[in-house]
């Protein structure tokens, strides 16, 4: 099996949601992420 993960944000919950700057923060993370790969 070829798995990998890669964690590169995280954060302490404290509500149901996740606020919207979390979730656009670890989007970018994931973006600089893969552009670094290429």
């Amino acid at each position: 099996m070829d798995n990998l993960v890669v964690i590169g944000h995280g954060f302490q919950k404290k509500s149901q949601k996740t606020p919207k700057q979390e979730i656009e923060r670890a989007e970018q993370i994931k973006g600089e992420y893969y552009d670094s790969k290429e």
